[in-house]
């Protein structure tokens, strides 16, 4: 139970001050049963100055609240103030306090400043053990057993309380370091997540269209003899297959840096937003113009996905579409399935086999789009399968969890019309 329990709410201090608090008392309390002839206070009816001692006393250990933030101020404070007490020490000595500031001094400041600290000790404390002896009032020679007594009791407890410092910098210095290590790995972590993210943004933008213009630039060689316009076409295609890509690699770069220069640049508060669901008629038209069409069936309501997600459930479509268009051809009739769920999209993708078009994808391929986009997908708390299905075929699924429409707010804009209008 604490102190503030005790009183109304509105006297109540904070905890570091209930600890100050209670730390006072305990010296004050130490010093009071050890350190002074508490048996003399019977006398204050003749003697009403009796009190000042102790009442000093307990004054005195007032400034090591600033132990911490002012350690060697406080431990010259405590030092002042018990040698001044001499005149009185017979009564009270005041050597708690000065105790607790040379731990404050061990911790916070190196080895040979605390044992300066320690050895400036011993002044103060050998004058309070001299002060204690002055109680019993028999000979010399019975008062030096006090004397011995008390000065070794306080040299050692200044001794303990400097290795007590000393430990307890130590461990301090071992966290600061464990802590030290510990962002560093956090740091490295979060930066090899960012290369992975990275990485795989750039292999879903280059891969889909170097894809396209190479299989482009191929056909329109095989027909550049036979039919010209045809071959204008292509080259119209893989120009604005270049200047997409171009467009996603800017404002993937431009997310990257985040720079007010940038910001500025495109007239917004925020970096051009990257593509999505909405964007899937401009990457169907790509595929259309390879000479792959592909059948899209949409089931359920389209939802408002935040952005990370409507990207994944974008570079899922663009990826798988992608491998089918380098391992199996445009003639794989591949088919898209958007199923939209209570909870989640379901994303499926199935294609036909082709042999010699997979021989071929071969050389297209970097072995890194399904193991980054797995990553991708599990990022976004979703699931991803991929694998051949019935004979010849193949097939990706994928799961991408999805928020709710906020209150008012429309669905993601031109996903159902723009892509019914693609499948019709």
């Amino acid at each position: 139970m604490r102190i503030s329990d005790w009183v109304p709410s509105r006297l109540r201090t904070s905890p570091s001050r209930e600890q100050e608090l209670l730390l006072s008392s305990a010296l004050f309390l130490l010093n009071f049963s050890i350190f002074s002839n508490w048996s003399r206070l019977g006398e204050v009816a003749d003697k009403p100055w009796l009190p000042l001692p102790w009442l000093y006393g307990l004054v005195t250990l007032l400034p090591l609240a600033w132990r911490d933030s002012a350690p060697m101020t406080v431990f010259a404070i405590q030092w002042v103030v018990t040698m001044a007490a001499w005149p009185f020490m017979y009564l009270y000595a005041p050597v708690a306090g000065i105790l607790a500031a040379l731990y404050a001094v061990s911790v916070h400041h190196g080895r040979t400043i605390s044992l300066l600290a320690l050895l400036a000790s011993f002044i103060p404390t050998g004058i309070a053990a001299a002060g204690t002896a002055l109680i019993d009032r028999s000979t010399l020679a019975v008062r030096i057993l006090p004397f011995i007594a008390g000065i070794f009791f306080l040299y050692v407890m200044s001794i303990v309380m400097w290795c007590a410092g000393r430990v307890s910098r130590a461990l301090r210095q071992h966290v600061q370091r464990l802590e030290h290590e510990r962002e560093k790995a956090r740091e490295a972590e979060v930066l090899a997540t960012e290369r992975r993210r990275i990485s795989r943004e750039l292999h879903d933008i280059v891969s889909h269209a170097v894809t396209a213009i190479v299989l482009q630039a191929a056909g329109a060689a095989r027909i550049a003899k036979t039919d010209f316009s045809q071959v204008m076409q292509s080259l119209a295609n893989i120009e604005a297959t270049g200047k997409q890509a171009m467009t996603e690699l800017r404002q993937l770069f431009r997310l990257l840096e985040a720079s007010d220069f940038d910001r500025s640049a495109t007239g917004t508060g925020e970096p051009s937003p990257q593509p999505g669901l909405a964007n899937m008629t401009v990457l169907l038209a790509t595929l259309q113009a390879t000479g792959m069409p592909v059948t899209i069936n949409i089931e359920g309501t389209p939802r408002d996905l935040e952005r990370s997600l409507d990207l994944a459930a974008y570079r899922v479509v663009q990826e798988g579409l992608t491998n089918v268009l380098k391992h199996a051809g445009k003639d794989s009739n591949p088919r898209l399935r958007l199923a939209w769920e209570t909870e989640r999209l379901f994303i499926q993708i199935d294609n036909d086999a082709n042999l010699a078009a997979a021989h071929r994808g071969q050389t297209l391929s970097i072995g890194r789009g399904l193991t980054g986009l797995r990553e991708r997908v599990d990022a976004a708390g979703g699931s991803l399968h991929a694998g051949p299905h019935q004979p010849g075929g193949y097939r990706l699924t994928a799961t991408i969890p999805y928020v709710a429409n906020a209150p008012g707010s429309p669905p993601a804009p031109g996903i159902h019309n723009n892509l019914a209008a693609r499948a019709s």
